[in-house]
């Protein structure tokens, strides 16, 4: 599977502390430039429903691969974007389609917020329906 950012992102959050992470998560959002996600994409379209924050996200198939682009007005968010769209861009519908609530939550965010634990698993399910793949439900196990 092509998770190479995926299998880092949470290598790294893993070996953080919870004050560290959010550190982290700051770092990623700055990352992030205006021409990663230009503005007029920013439109209702591309806009996630059930965020507190504002989050766009985009998808553009390319060669049987999915890639998906994405921002947000706020800062952390900003930043699990940046890590949700990385880590799961480059997939084919199959991976997609295969990825789980248990790898989000193997990101070791517990420290976010309720709402921003939601909006991760929120986030998971709008980028499998816009590859077109059925969205991501608890494994058995949990």
């Amino acid at each position: 599977m092509a998770r190479e950012e995926y299998e880092d992102f949470a290598e790294t959050l893993e070996a953080l502390d919870d004050d560290m992470r959010f550190e982290f998560l700051l770092d990623l959002a700055k990352k992030q430039d205006a021409t990663d996600f230009p503005e007029e994409w920013k439109t209702d379209a591309n806009l996630m429903h059930g965020c507190m924050s504002k989050v766009w996200l985009v998808h553009e198939e390319k060669d049987g691969l999915h890639w998906f682009k994405g921002a947000s007005e706020a800062a952390i968010v900003k930043g699990l974007v940046h890590m949700m769209v990385r880590s799961f861009s480059g997939l084919t519908s199959e991976e997609v389609r295969e990825i789980s609530l248990d790898d989000v939550r193997r990101l070791n965010l517990g420290a976010l917020t309720f709402q921003r634990q939601v909006g991760m698993m929120a986030m998971l399910k709008q980028i499998q329906k816009l590859a077109g793949q059925p969205v991501a439900r608890e494994s058995a196990g949990a």
